[in-house]
């Protein structure tokens, strides 16, 4: 299988793409091999493209702005992608990215050209801010319980 068809047909992220597509993300891609234990990505870091599991899993850590221990909160094999909302957002890596397994490939698909494809068609960029929205953690909702604050009192006149 050519890299072209693993992207259409095996990445879901990417379903949709037009062969023409397909082929220009994978001319530029670059291909990044990783063995069990080594970072992929740092938090905090610049995201240098969109990063496409093609073989072996990574797990994902985050850590809270005051907790002392990063936290497992999910697991990518192939056909996952990660680094699509620092690229869209144009933010730094919201968590690290450590490699699970020996012999990983990952597909860095360039920043610029993701971008790129994005502003020149509509249904792409929908898609893809779509999907990102539905990864977005949500909000917990208000508690029940708890009374909205008091508002100040007016000050009397003498």
């Amino acid at each position: 299988m050519t890299v072209t068809e693993f992207l259409q047909k095996h990445v879901p992220f990417l379903a949709g793409l037009t062969e023409a597509q397909a082929k220009a993300m994978a001319v530029k891609a670059e291909q990044k091999r990783y063995k069990k234990g080594q970072t992929v990505l740092f938090k905090g870091v610049s995201v240098e493209g969109l990063h496409v599991m093609a073989m072996g899993k990574v797990s994902v850590h985050v850590k809270a702005e005051r907790a002392k221990e990063w936290v497992k909160v999910a697991e990518l094999g192939a056909g996952d992608v990660f680094g699509e909302m620092s690229i869209v957002e144009f933010a730094m890596a919201g968590a690290t990215i450590k490699c699970e397994s020996d012999d990983t490939l990952i597909f860095v698909i360039p920043q610029d050209l993701f971008t790129e494809m994005m502003e020149a068609d509509a249904a792409f960029k929908a898609r893809v801010t779509a999907l990102i929205d539905a990864r977005r953690p949500k909000a917990p909702p208000p508690k029940a319980d708890s009374a909205p604050a008091a508002a100040p009192e007016a000050p009397k006149t003498p």
